[in-house]
């Protein structure tokens, strides 16, 4: 993909084709915005207009460079990412100074198709304090036609150093109109697609996560069992409230993310539907609703009694729905 193909980052790609036409581009970058609105691929992009031999500071899909970028085999691209991390180690949680001190070898050695090389390093809110010390020698002394590129979620975890040697470039949620283009691309009808956008919150990969055929199963059954609430027994409520606070550590707080997702895409279904028909009242019944859940979502968030959460809120809506 090119800079200019990319959606809901024109700020960002405009700043780096003007720096790259002025001759200006930073040798140390941070990419730094919430996950999933299309910072790697960015990186990425980058590397394709620095790159390219046929629309230099653009990049195109002809020349051999740009085919080699985007099956991930140039020679002058240099990752350090998670996955490379736990190729040496499975376990592993953080991106260690032996991948950074290799980076930095690889960045000394001439390069094989031109003299320039660019390297990203993601999550870079995952390097170790070793390893972004080891970084600093190379943004104080860069070699020559050397780009870094440090994709982050979160810029506050790199140190005060590290980030006073990097220019930062900032990135924004996506709009749901952006995402819902990107998955009607992807194959996704427009209509699953303006619904997943709607509820993804600004990030392509959490859409991609909730279009899932697993996420849209489980969508349905919940949705199923809101609309039931009103005649569903309490024995049941109990039941669907510990089916929601289920599971353990990350993958609980994942399901919880989605399912807050849910309950909010059902309530402002439901708004949707009364304000088109004219009811006055239902509308302002299901924006409270839509308040209550927005709550519980943030409480969720908090680490609050998971089960003890849903059960207020379920038995809540039964109350606002009868």
């Amino acid at each position: 993909m090119k800079l200019d193909e990319i959606l809901g980052q024109e700020r960002a790609t405009t700043h780096l084709r003007q720096s790259m036409r002025q001759d200006r581009l930073a040798h140390g970058l941070i990419f730094s915005g919430p996950l999933g609105v299309g910072k790697r691929t960015t990186a990425l992009a980058l590397a394709r207009a620095l790159f390219c031999t046929k629309n230099s500071n653009e990049g195109c899909e002809d020349c051999e460079d740009c085919h080699l970028i985007e099956a991930g085999t140039h020679p002058n691209l240099l990752i350090q990412d998670m996955a490379r991390a736990r190729e040496e180690k499975s376990t592993a949680s953080q991106i260690s100074i032996a991948q950074v001190r290799r980076l930095r070898a690889d960045l000394s050695l001439q390069g094989i198709r031109s003299r320039r090389k660019v390297a990203i390093l993601e999550p870079a809110e995952k390097l170790t304090a070793d390893a972004q010390n080891a970084l600093l020698k190379t943004l104080e002394e860069p070699p020559a036609g050397c780009v870094l590129i440090l994709v982050t979620n979160n810029a506050d975890a790199l140190l005060p150093t590290i980030r006073s040697r990097c220019q930062q470039i900032l990135f924004s949620p996506l709009t749901p109109s952006h995402i819902a283009t990107i998955l009607e691309r992807g194959g996704r009808t427009a209509e699953e697609a303006a619904i997943v956008a709607a509820v993804a919150g600004g990030s392509l990969q959490e859409a991609e996560r909730l279009s899932s055929e697993e996420c849209q199963e489980q969508s349905r059954h919940i949705q199923s069992r809101l609309d039931e609430l009103p005649t569903l027994p309490l024995p049941d409520i109990l039941d669907f409230a510990a089916q929601l606070a289920a599971g353990k550590g990350e993958e609980r707080r994942d399901r919880m993310t989605l399912q807050g997702s849910i309950f909010l895409d059902w309530a402002r279904s439901r708004m949707t539907a009364a304000a088109a028909a004219g009811d006055l009242e239902g509308t302002r019944d299901s924006l409270q609703i839509l308040k209550r859940i927005h709550g519980t979502t943030r409480d969720l968030s908090h680490y609050a009694n998971a089960q003890l959460t849903w059960e207020s809120l379920l038995l809540d809506l039964r109350q606002m729905r009868g």
